[in-house]
């Protein structure tokens, strides 16, 4: 009865506006070096604590090292064994949940304020004691393996591993965050530890909580266990990935005797999320193909001319140069017709611009679009560790909209 409440509660709370209300959060900057954005919110009994790690592909020696690690740091720690840590999970009806990138790890806890001593103590005992069992290792790596296999028979999946395969070649950027299946089994429990070693400390972490706590709780049960948390701090040795200049979009067509349609990916190299251009570029490619039905590609190849099942173009901006690609599902024998028509409309669209009406109605769409970033308070403290790490300003929220309106 206990779980079906709190599975209601989320509910409720994942649908329930943070408001119009200015940010005003606090940071706390810690001897380690270890940065809290703190916001609280007394509406509701929950808070939410998000950890950003500095650790992503871009520092593995071996793929998968930082997927793998990640995953397993819920299975087993010094004082607790795995089906202990998932049965006071249950019990205290709380979630951790994690997302690794190409940039970084974020785990994230929520918790009723009732059970935050408790769920904090399990949260901070899995970040700082993590054993990664070699028969979870194991049995991680099997289930992973089968997944990758699983996705691999999607052609969307496949054209885009290609695409950035060839566009950042050996770069970590050019293969996936959860790595690849011929180099899987090689991890070791070795591998897990030496990359938790090296990147797991708080030196090398930025936190956020928000939600109903105060500030003499936040420090007595957050502040005061990370501050006693000793790590040797590590600064990230990444290289920039180098890309051959093109004068035409790289081209990858999956093309399979088993489907009778084509996907096509297309695109050059992009831009980190630290260029000052991210936000003009954020909204030409929502005139081109980001847009949905309303896009330059989707009116003029699917709508127009009825060449595509679909049709989108996306922009990843990265810690370091990122990526731009076009993604269109089309009929086998259209392929080089719907090729040619993509590279018309980039050729329009960089010799002629975009149009006033265009651009007042991407701005409204991205400034109108942005309080559902941050419209729950799990959004929120995953959005400011996230702006933290890239830099972006105590006063991004507030800013966003100035940074999209003044684009002429």
């Amino acid at each position: 009865m206990r779980i079906i409440i709190f599975l209601i509660f989320l509910i409720f709370l994942n649908y329930s506006s943070l408001g119009a209300e200015t940010m005003k959060f606090k940071t706390f900057t810690l001897d380690s070096g270890a940065k809290i954005k703190y916001f609280e919110k007394t509406s509701i009994p929950i808070v939410y604590f998000s950890v950003l790690i500095k650790a992503s592909s871009l520092d593995e020696i071996k793929p998968s090292q930082a997927y793998l690690t990640a995953h397993l740091l819920t299975y087993g720690t010094k004082t607790r064994t795995a089906r202990q840590i998932e049965e006071e999970i249950d019990f205290l009806a709380i979630s951790i949940e994690k997302r690794i990138t190409s940039d970084y790890t974020i785990f994230t806890l929520s918790a009723t304020k009732r059970h935050l001593k408790e769920a904090l103590e399990l949260f901070f005992d899995i970040l700082k004691n993590p054993i990664f069992p070699k028969e979870e290792l194991e049995r991680e790596k099997t289930i992973l393996y089968k997944s990758i296999k699983q996705l691999e028979e999607d052609p969307s999946y496949i054209g885009q591993k290609n695409f950035m395969k060839q566009l950042f070649g050996e770069h970590p950027y050019g293969r996936p965050v959860e790595g690849e299946g011929e180099t899987l089994m090689e991890i070791t429990k070795e591998d897990i530890v030496d990359f938790y070693n090296q990147f797991y400390n708080p030196s090398n972490m930025i936190f956020s909580v928000v939600g109903d706590i105060d500030e003499k709780l936040l420090k007595e049960m957050i502040i005061k266990p990370i501050s006693d948390w000793q790590g040797i701090k590590k600064e990230r040795k990444i290289k920039p990935p180098f890309f051959k200049v093109r004068q035409k979009p790289l081209k990858i067509n999956i093309n399979r005797e088993d489907l009778t349609q084509s996907t096509i990916i297309l695109g050059f190299e992009g831009i980190s999320r630290k260029n000052p251009d991210f936000y003009t570029l954020t909204l030409i490619n929502y005139v081109l193909g980001g847009g949905g039905l309303t896009s330059r590609l989707a009116r003029s190849i699917r709508e127009e001319h009825g060449l595509a099942y679909s049709i989108y173009s996306l922009f990843y901006p990265y810690l370091l140069s990122g990526s731009f690609l076009i993604e269109v599902k089309t009929k086998a024998e259209n392929t080089e017709k719907v090729i040619d028509m993509i590279v018309k409309e980039l050729e329009k669209i960089k010799e002629k611009g975009i149009t006033d009406e265009e651009i007042k109605e991407a701005k409204s769409f991205l400034v109108g679009s942005f309080p559902l970033k941050i419209d729950t308070m799990k959004k929120l403290a995953e959005f400011l560790v996230v702006v933290e790490f890239y830099e972006l300003g105590d006063d991004y929220i507030e800013r966003y909209p100035e940074y999209i309106n003044r684009i002429t």
